[in-house]
Formats: C-alpha cells, sequence, structure tokens
C-alpha cells in the first residue's frame, strides 16, 4: 500500500491518483520507505513523499517512475550552491563538516528511503545520484553485517582485529548521508560520499577503502553527466580499480588493493554492460574470482602468511562483501536494511558468520600505533609534496611503515604504523592550513591484537557476586570482558540534537569522530551528561541479579545534590521486592568518576573467590588510605569544566590562558579518614601548572616521587588518555624511567577515557590513578 503526496498544493491531486494506480501493477522491494521532508516543502516547492505501511505487503514501483516523478518536482538538493560539504571550487566547506560527521544526526532516518529499486535492476540502463546510493545502502549493509567476521580473519600486516570495523566506520556516516539528503545527480553524490569517506576512513583498510571512492568521484567527474549509461559507470569503477595501486608506496598482490583493481579491470573484457543486473553479477562474480587467489598471492619474508593463517585477505573480502551486497539486493535476496544500522550507541550483535578457525600469529609488527592525520592544504601546496615528505621520513628515518595515501579537493590523509605519532604529526602540521590537523587517530595495535586474540579473558563464573558500576566507561576493554559486569547506564546529550546517546554502547571508532569534531571551533558541539531514572537503574539491577548472586554497586556519591545517578540508583534498590534487596551492597567511595581502582580491586577477589564483604573492605582501604591521581588538562578544558559544575572549584578560582593544570592529591598513604562529603571539594586541588603538556607529565612525576615516603611504593598506576593512547605509555615509561617507586607486581595499564571525554576533556589531556601501599 502506498501513499503518494505533495506540498505543492497546486499540483493536480488526481495526476497522482492514475499513477498510484499504474504504480500498483507492480511491487516495491521490501526495503521500508521514510516520510521525507526536505528543504524544498519548506519553500513551497513541491515534494514528493513516500510512505510505506508495515501490516500490508508491500508494492513495487518501477525506477522510471521514482527517476520521472521526483525529478518534476525539483528534488535535486545537496548541490554545490546550497551549502553542501564541497564548494563549487572543490574544496570542503568547514562550517558543514559537524552536519556531515555528526554520529547523532539519523533522527529523522526512522525508515530506510526508497531511491530506486534495485530488484527493477535488468530495467535499469543509466545510473543516477539515487542509483548509486542505494548500490552503496545496499552494499554496505551486506559488509557491516560481516563485521566480526572480517575482524576474525585480520592478519596482515598485523592481527590487530579491525579490518571490519575499520571498513564500516569508513561508510557508515557517509552512506547514511546519502539517505538523509538525497540527490539524483551522481556527480554532486559520488562527491560528497569522497570527502566523507576521506574524513572517516580510518585504519589501513579504511583508509585504502576511501581512495576507492574518492577515485570513483573523480571518475565520475571526467564523465560529466548528471547520470550515465551503466557502461559508463562500468568505465568509471574500472578507472578507480586501476588508480588503487596509487594508493601506497608498494602496493602488495593478495589485499584490497590488487583485489579491486584485478576485479574491476575484469569487467572490461565483459563491455559494454546494457543494464544494471548484468553489471552487478559480473562484478560480484569477478570480486570473488580474485578474492579466491589472495592465500596465494599474498607473501611476507618468503611466507604465504594468508595460505598458513586459513583465510582470505580481510580488506579484500570487505570489499567483495559490497559488490556481494549489491547483486543480492538486485535479485532481491539482500535482508531488510533498517534505520538501525546507522545509529550510534546501540548494542552490538554478531553477524551470521560461522566460527573461524585463524592462526594470528603469522604477522607481526615492529611498530605499534595505527595513526592517522587529515590535512587541509594549504595555499600552493601539492599532495605529492606531503605524500613525498612523509614517504622520506618513513624509508630514510625509520619512523613507520603501511603508509597509505589518499588526496581529495583540498585535503590529504595519510595513514602510518609508527612508534612515535608526533613524528608524522609534526611532519604534516606545516602543510596544514589551520593550527592544528583535522583529524588525528592514534590506536595501540599490539592492545588491540592481545584484545581480540589474547589468552587473558575475565572468569567470574565461580565468584560469589557480582559487579556493577562504571566498568564500560573506566575499564581497559583489553584487559576485561566487560560482557561479564554489569554498567550504569549513563546518558550523552549533544546540544546539536539534544536526544540522549547511551554512553555504554559508543564505539571506540564514534568517540574518534566526537573526539576529533571537538578540537575544532567549527565544529564543536557542547555535550553534557543525563542521569538514567531509576525505573532504567532498577531494570538494569534486576538483570544483573538474575545470576543468582549478591550484587556490589559502586558509585562515586549518593548524595542528591551531588549525584543524579547515585539518587536514581538508590530510589531503583528501593523500588525492589526485600528479597532482592538483600542481595544489593552499595559501596560508596566518593572519588568521582576515578573508579578504576575499586573495580579492578573488586574484580580481583571475584575471581578469587572471596566474598562481597571481603571486596568492599578492600575497596574501602583504598579509598580512605591509599587513593590518589593526577588530571593533566588544558585552561580551555578547566574553563568548561567550571561552566558545568562550578560547585567544585574554589571560591575565585582562575586559570591562564593557554597553560595546562595538574589536579591531584598528594600521593601517599593517609593515615586519617577523609569524609565522603569533602573529597569531591579536594578534586580541583592544583598540583602543578605549565605552558606544555611534556612540562606538565614531568613536573607531576617529580611530584609523584617526591610525595612517596621511603616505605611506599605504588601498587597499581592506571592511566586514562583523551584519544591520544600513546601519551599515556609514554607516561608510564618516563616513570619507569625516573624510577618511581613501585612493587614488583605493580599493575599498570593505560586506555582511553571514551565519549566521557566529549564532555569535560580535550584531545590529548589524560588523567592517571595511583593506588599506594606501604611496604
Amino acid at each position: 500500500w502506498i501513499e503518494l503526496t505533495t506540498s505543492d498544493r497546486k499540483q493536480d491531486p488526481q495526476h497522482h491518483k492514475t499513477k498510484v494506480k499504474k504504480v500498483l501493477k507492480h511491487s516495491i522491494s521490501p526495503m521500508a520507505f521514510e516520510e521525507r521532508k526536505d528543504g524544498a516543502a519548506e519553500d513551497g516547492e513541491g515534494d514528493l513523499m513516500v510512505t510505506a505501511r508495515r501490516d500490508r505487503r508491500l508494492s513495487r514501483a518501477s525506477v522510471k517512475f521514482f527517476q520521472v516523478e521526483t525529478s518534476m518536482r525539483n528534488l535535486s538538493i545537496g548541490s554545490a550552491s546550497d551549502g553542501g560539504l564541497v564548494d563549487s571550487e572543490g574544496k570542503v566547506r568547514d562550517e558543514y563538516i559537524l552536519q556531515r560527521q555528526s554520529v547523532n544526526r539519523p533522527t529523522k532516518l526512522k525508515k530506510i528511503p526508497l531511491l530506486c529499486d534495485l530488484t527493477t535492476s535488468s530495467q535499469i540502463t543509466h545510473v543516477d545520484g539515487w542509483v548509486f546510493a542505494m548500490l552503496l545502502v545496499s552494499g554496505f549493509a551486506k559488509m557491516s553485517s560481516k563485521t566480526n567476521e572480517l575482524n576474525t580473519i585480520n592478519v596482515f600486516p598485523i592481527a590487530d582485529g579491525d579490518t571490519g570495523a575499520n571498513m564500516k566506520v569508513c561508510l557508515k556516516l557517509p552512506v547514511r548521508n546519502l539517505l538523509l539528503k538525497p540527490n539524483d545527480n551522481i556527480m554532486t553524490v559520488s562527491r560528497e560520499l569522497a570527502a566523507d569517506v576521506l574524513l572517516n576512513g580510518q585504519g589501513n583498510s579504511g583508509t585504502i577503502l576511501s581512495h576507492f571512492f574518492v577515485e570513483l568521484a573523480e571518475a565520475v567527474r571526467e564523465v560529466n553527466k548528471s547520470d550515465m549509461s551503466v557502461d559508463e559507470f562500468t568505465s568509471c569503477l574500472i578507472k578507480a580499480g586501476v588508480a588503487m595501486d596509487s594508493s601506497v608506496p608498494n602496493p602488495v598482490q593478495g589485499t584490497l588493493i590488487s583485489v579491486s583493481r584485478d576485479a574491476l579491470l575484469g569487467l572490461e573484457k565483459q563491455r559494454p554492460f546494457a543494464t544494471l543486473d548484468v553489471l552487478l553479477k559480473a562484478m560480484h562474480k569477478s570480486c570473488q574470482i580474485e578474492l579466491a587467489k589472495t592465500p596465494d598471492q599474498l607473501i611476507v619474508d618468503g611466507v604465504k602468511v594468508l595460505e598458513k593463517a586459513g583465510v582470505v585477505d580481510s580488506g579484500a573480502q570487505g570489499f567483495a562483501y559490497l559488490a556481494e551486497g549489491m547483486y543480492l539486493a538486485s535479485i532481491g535476496e539482500l535482508p531488510n536494511v533498517e534505520p538501525r544500522l546507522f545509529h550510534t550507541a546501540t548494542l552490538t550483535t554478531s553477524d551470521d558468520s560461522p566460527p573461524i578457525s585463524v592462526d594470528h600469529t603469522v604477522c607481526d609488527s615492529k611498530y605499534r600505533y595505527c595513526t592517522e592525520a587529515v590535512v587541509m592544504l594549504k595555499e600552493g601546496v601539492t599532495p605529492n609534496v606531503v605524500f613525498d615528505s612523509v614517504q622520506k621520513a618513513a624509508s630514510q628515518e625509520g619512523i613507520g611503515d603501511s603508509s597509505v595515501f589518499v588526496k581529495g579537493f583540498d585535503m590529504v590523509k595519510i595513514h602510518m604504523h609508527t612508534n612515535d605519532p608526533d613524528q608524522l604529526f609534526d611532519i604534516l602540521q606545516p602543510f596544514n592550513r589551520d593550527p592544528i590537523l583535522k583529524k588525528e587517530k592514534v590506536e595501540d595495535m599490539l592492545d588491540m591484537r592481545e584484545s581480540m586474540h589474547g589468552d587473558e579473558t575475565l572468569d567470574l563464573a565461580e565468584s560469589k557476586f557480582t559487579i556493577m558500576g562504571l566498568c564500560s566507561y573506566v575499564l581497559p576493554k583489553i584487559t576485561y570482558d566487560l560482557d561479564e559486569l554489569h554498567t550504569l547506564p549513563i546518558f550523552g546529550v549533544p546540544s546539536t540534537t539534544q536526544e540522549p546517546i547511551d554512553m555504554r554502547f559508543v564505539s571506540d571508532e564514534d568517540v574518534c569522530v566526537i573526539l576529533n569534531q571537538q578540537r575544532h571551533k567549527d565544529t564543536a558541539v557542547r555535550y553534557t551528561t543525563a542521569a538514567p531514572n531509576p525505573m532504567q537503574l532498577k531494570i538494569e539491577i534486576l538483570a544483573a541479579l538474575t545470576k543468582g548472586k549478591p550484587l556490589l554497586v559502586f558509585l562515586f556519591s549518593a548524595d542528591k545534590r551531588i549525584s543524579a545517578t547515585g539518587r536514581n540508583t538508590m530510589v531503583a534498590i528501593d523500588m525492589l521486592e526485600d528479597e532482592q534487596k538483600k542481595l544489593v551492597k552499595v559501596f560508596v567511595h566518593g572519588w568521582t568518576f576515578y573508579e578504576q581502582p575499586f573495580l579492578t580491586e573488586a574484580i580481583k577477589f571475584a575471581e578469587g573467590g572471596k566474598s562481597i564483604d571481603e571486596a568492599i573492605e578492600a575497596c574501602k582501604e583504598i579509598g580512605d588510605h591509599c587513593f590518589s591521581f593526577s588530571n593533566f588538562v588544558t585552561s580551555s578544558s578547566v574553563r568548561k569544566l567550571m561552566a558545568w559544575r562550578p560547585g567544585i572549584f574554589p571560591e575565585g578560582f582562575t586559570v591562564e590562558d593557554n597553560s595546562f593544570i595538574a589536579f591531584g592529591l598528594p600521593v601517599t598513604t593517609r593515615d586519617v579518614v577523609m569524609p565522603l562529603a569533602e573529597r569531591v571539594g579536594k578534586l580541583m586541588t592544583v598540583q602543578n601548572k605549565a605552558m606544555s603538556m611534556v612540562d606538565l607529565q614531568d613536573a607531576e612525576i617529580a611530584r609523584v616521587k617526591d610525595n612517596l615516603k621511603p616505605d611506599e611504593k605504588l601498587s597499581k598506576v592506571i592511566v586514562q588518555t583523551i584519544g591520544r593512547i600513546d601519551i599515556g605509555h609514554k607516561f608510564l615509561q618516563k616513570m619507569k624511567d625516573a624510577n618511581v617507586p613501585m612493587m614488583d607486581d605493580v599493575e599498570l595499564s593505560v586506555c582511553n577515557a571514551g565519549i566521557f571525554a566529549a564532555v569535560v576533556s580535550a584531545w590529548g589531556e589524560m588523567a592517571a590513578v595511583y593506588v599506594v601501599k606501604k611496604v
């Protein structure tokens, strides 16, 4: 059942009734429609809106009908003249990046709009912006459903288990944007997709994939048509495939680069293609043929590493899934595509892939950090100048390997594996037109590999109690299986949408996007937090109690004047049945979000079979006598925090511009127990100030060493970083080099802070939490 209406009341409604009757002779793809209202309707221009009812079988409309009818109503939006991502000079608009990159923007995407019906591909002879968009939606849907599989089979160049995640994040927001702001002009659509993937693509595979779509947009631009024949589109695909070699200095056979290149080159012999269905079938088959060759092609130090690991190349497989999704959509065998595919902070589910046995030890890297940057080129600077500088440093100075280069519009993107991300950023900054790079990303590949394939897992099956707190926000994912712990729901609310984001389910990739937005004035968003209501908390508590064990809940405060989450948690507990209440014990530590040492101690006791009361006593000992911290922040973050929580600062507190401040406690044991009510007030005690983060770290390390008494040592150091995990590892190494007293079995860990950082922190900041023990 279809309802077609128009916002232009001057149109003849009888005309549409006639068209609807014609449409009902066909059937529509099972993809649901979205009722769409764009700016054109507000201006009084005609705007076709399509809605579908779930309780009746959908009909099929020919692609010709949608193209002809909607083109009559001037639905071509997002052109260079209306403030799109790319202006008429081919430069990216800074002020528009925020809207394109917003991870919480699918508000109006209640249903997937049917821009064209790919099941009628045997009748489609031309590819316009809508056909192109639906191809990308279909391909992305298939590839996204195989994210876990792609992560699992990732072994080259290092088995860090992120190929699927990186390819997904490369296309997630860009493909969603095709639906939020559709356009029937393939030049406009491919151009804005290219700029989007260049900004969003990350990791080795994601950056290389973004290169493909940038080159595809360039090939489409050269044709210079708003829509093109299927065979002309094939020619563009082939050109993009051939250009894949230019993404890296030394292309390697048996990877995403060679498979995409050779698979698309294989289409040349089958031309001309008259209709879309024939092209999609041929492209799918060609990808499968080339993919099957990868185990025999990829050779590292004389070893066929994929063959030894028992897999095909993960990046190449991801590209093949893109082609497969398009083909499946054309024959009506692609499962329904849901808007949830593009949502932020949704609970992930495993894909439908069978278990895979993979040898993840076949490749290794001497470099630790997967590092990326996007440079907005200064006037007169060419991409090749940037690439040459980076490649010279890589080959002659040995700063890294696995270099990937992507150029598009007035931007270039560089990917590299390195041990010192600052070396790469310092090379790039002189070419950047702004004081800071448009995007930075640093990931710890060794930690990621350990997290994916390491032997250490959290086993609480035999524990005598269950744990709930800020677990997924503050604990390193590589150390703990967070599925075995329960996290209090807390929501982040961006000023752009005012829609709460469940912070528990925000991916590291989305956090990277958010934090990079916050680095730039034009794209920064004000985030606030929202506490869960008592009923939400009661549901979480009941879920934890289903394990039939006592529950230990961690709160930093139960005072309603200080913490709404603490207040509502106590209300939720009071709502339980009497027998349920007896199973819940609350430990209030008073040290705000510095909950890591208490959680890790409780986990240790749970794994050791200790009782909940024993765990509480141990945590109480840390909170009362052994806890300390250093919080390294910029002056801008201090001002943000002063606006958010002015009550935690001393009266008359001021901060100097462009300075760095370390807040903290004396790093020593305390004989006198500090009352809970006083602890929050101690959090903003200034310990050191400096004009650089490096100098501030040095000063704090000297303070820690000086504070510790002769009979005291550190038993735990937990560092949380904001985006730059390498800074945390450097800090720990500095502590070791300075001979800061530590226990022989000291627990050291570094992790990124997650989306909490978007509320009051800035890129490159960090906090270190210490537990001091007498020896």
